[in-house]
Protein backbone atom coordinates (compact mmCIF):
# COMPACT_ATOMS: atom_id res chain seq x y z
CA UNK A 1 0.00 0.00 0.00
CA UNK A 2 1.23 3.66 -0.97
CA UNK A 3 -0.35 6.74 1.18
CA UNK A 4 -2.23 8.82 -1.01
CA UNK A 5 -2.06 12.20 1.79
CA UNK A 6 0.45 12.85 4.54
CA UNK A 7 0.50 10.60 7.97
CA UNK A 8 -0.23 13.25 10.50
CA UNK A 9 -0.40 12.95 14.06
CA UNK A 10 -3.34 14.71 15.58
CA UNK A 11 -1.17 17.81 16.58
CA UNK A 12 -0.97 17.88 12.75
CA UNK A 13 2.80 16.93 12.49
CA UNK A 14 3.15 15.13 9.05
CA UNK A 15 5.54 11.79 9.92
CA UNK A 16 5.56 10.37 6.01
CA UNK A 17 5.00 12.09 3.16
CA UNK A 18 2.12 10.91 0.70
CA UNK A 19 3.61 8.35 -1.90
CA UNK A 20 5.38 7.16 0.82
CA UNK A 21 5.17 2.68 0.60
CA UNK A 22 3.66 1.48 3.85
CA UNK A 23 5.14 -1.77 5.65
CA UNK A 24 3.38 -3.46 8.82
CA UNK A 25 6.52 -2.29 10.76
CA UNK A 26 5.64 1.58 9.82
CA UNK A 27 2.12 0.89 10.27
CA UNK A 28 2.69 -0.18 13.69
CA UNK A 29 5.26 2.90 14.24
CA UNK A 30 2.59 5.24 13.21
CA UNK A 31 -0.01 3.64 15.38
CA UNK A 32 2.07 4.09 18.39
CA UNK A 33 2.81 8.11 17.61
CA UNK A 34 -1.11 8.40 17.56
CA UNK A 35 -1.79 8.54 13.89
CA UNK A 36 -5.25 6.20 13.76
CA UNK A 37 -6.18 6.68 10.03
CA UNK A 38 -4.26 6.61 6.58
CA UNK A 39 -5.23 7.54 3.06
CA UNK A 40 -4.05 4.98 0.89
CA UNK A 41 -4.09 5.00 -3.10
CA UNK A 42 -6.38 2.96 -4.82
CA UNK A 43 -8.44 0.48 -3.41
CA UNK A 44 -6.69 -2.06 -0.79
CA UNK A 45 -9.51 -3.38 1.30
CA UNK A 46 -12.78 -4.99 -1.29
CA UNK A 47 -15.89 -4.71 0.16
CA UNK A 48 -18.58 -7.25 0.64
CA UNK A 49 -20.37 -7.52 -2.11
CA UNK A 50 -18.17 -5.56 -4.57
CA UNK A 51 -17.42 -5.93 -8.33
CA UNK A 52 -13.74 -6.78 -9.55
CA UNK A 53 -12.07 -4.24 -11.96
CA UNK A 54 -13.14 -6.98 -14.67
CA UNK A 55 -16.91 -7.02 -14.19
CA UNK A 56 -17.00 -3.32 -13.56
CA UNK A 57 -15.34 -2.55 -16.84
CA UNK A 58 -17.43 -5.21 -18.23
CA UNK A 59 -20.50 -3.47 -17.16
CA UNK A 60 -19.13 -0.14 -18.41
CA UNK A 61 -18.75 -1.25 -21.94
CA UNK A 62 -22.70 -3.10 -21.76
CA UNK A 63 -23.43 0.46 -20.51
CA UNK A 64 -22.26 2.06 -22.89
CA UNK A 65 -23.02 -0.46 -26.01
CA UNK A 66 -25.71 1.54 -27.60
CA UNK A 67 -23.91 4.65 -28.29
CA UNK A 68 -20.50 3.02 -30.09
CA UNK A 69 -20.76 5.43 -32.49
CA UNK A 70 -20.93 9.00 -30.34
CA UNK A 71 -16.95 9.67 -30.00
CA UNK A 72 -18.24 12.06 -26.65
CA UNK A 73 -19.58 9.09 -25.07
CA UNK A 74 -17.15 6.96 -26.43
CA UNK A 75 -13.98 9.42 -24.65
CA UNK A 76 -16.37 9.45 -21.70
CA UNK A 77 -16.09 5.90 -21.15
CA UNK A 78 -12.03 5.17 -21.78
CA UNK A 79 -12.31 8.08 -19.44
CA UNK A 80 -14.33 6.16 -16.76
CA UNK A 81 -12.73 2.60 -17.85
CA UNK A 82 -9.23 4.44 -17.21
CA UNK A 83 -10.12 6.18 -14.10
CA UNK A 84 -11.18 2.90 -12.68
CA UNK A 85 -7.42 1.20 -13.56
CA UNK A 86 -5.50 3.81 -12.33
CA UNK A 87 -7.76 3.36 -9.31
CA UNK A 88 -7.23 0.49 -8.38
CA UNK A 89 -3.66 -0.70 -10.21
CA UNK A 90 -2.06 2.72 -10.07
CA UNK A 91 -1.01 4.85 -12.70
CA UNK A 92 2.21 2.52 -13.90
CA UNK A 93 -0.41 -0.14 -14.78
CA UNK A 94 -2.19 1.73 -16.79
CA UNK A 95 1.13 3.49 -18.73
CA UNK A 96 2.32 0.01 -19.26
CA UNK A 97 -1.02 -1.18 -20.60
CA UNK A 98 -0.64 1.19 -22.92
CA UNK A 99 2.54 1.11 -23.91
CA UNK A 100 1.62 -3.05 -24.90
CA UNK A 101 -1.16 -1.42 -27.41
Amino acid sequence: MVLAKDAVTPEGQVLCGAGTKLSEELIARLRKQGVLVLSVKGRPVKQPGEKSLSERLKALDERFSRVKKDPVLRALEHLIGEFWIVEEKGEEFLEKLKASK
